[in-house]
């Protein structure tokens, strides 16, 4: 990996944590205390984060390999978007997925508005 592999894999690892993020004060279930949902969120978070790893290392492993290409074209950043936005997408679904299969349900706004596909942009 050259010297710029890092700040990708860092930005990555930024958006796959940010992509997820909705917290779990953002999900309810009769008789769970806060703990008990800060509890069950951060497991399905620690799930999330290692079943995308390897889709990260794969995006890593591309994006080094073809980094003067990118850099030739000037299309380095727009990849680089474009994987961690898919990345973060991954995530907050897995963490849905997670969450609602230990009967927790979207509270408060995002009950209406339905999953965040904007990842880290929280539109």
């Amino acid at each position: 990996m050259g010297g710029r592999a890092f700040p990708l894999v860092a930005a990555l690892a930024l958006s796959v944590a940010l992509g997820a993020c909705s917290g779990p004060a953002k999900w309810s279930k009769d008789g769970a205390s806060p703990q008990m949902a800060a509890a069950d969120y951060a497991d399905c978070r620690h799930m999330a984060q290692h079943d995308i790893q390897r889709d990260v290392n794969i995006d890593t492993d591309i994006a080094a390999g073809r980094a003067h290409d990118r850099d030739r074209t000037q299309t380095r950043e727009t990849y680089d978007a474009s994987d961690a936005s898919s990345d973060a997408r991954l995530s907050s679904q897995i963490v849905k997925g997670c969450m609602e299969s230990k009967g927790y349900a979207p509270s408060g706004s995002d009950a209406e508005e339905g999953p965040n596909w904007w990842g880290i942009l929280n539109l």
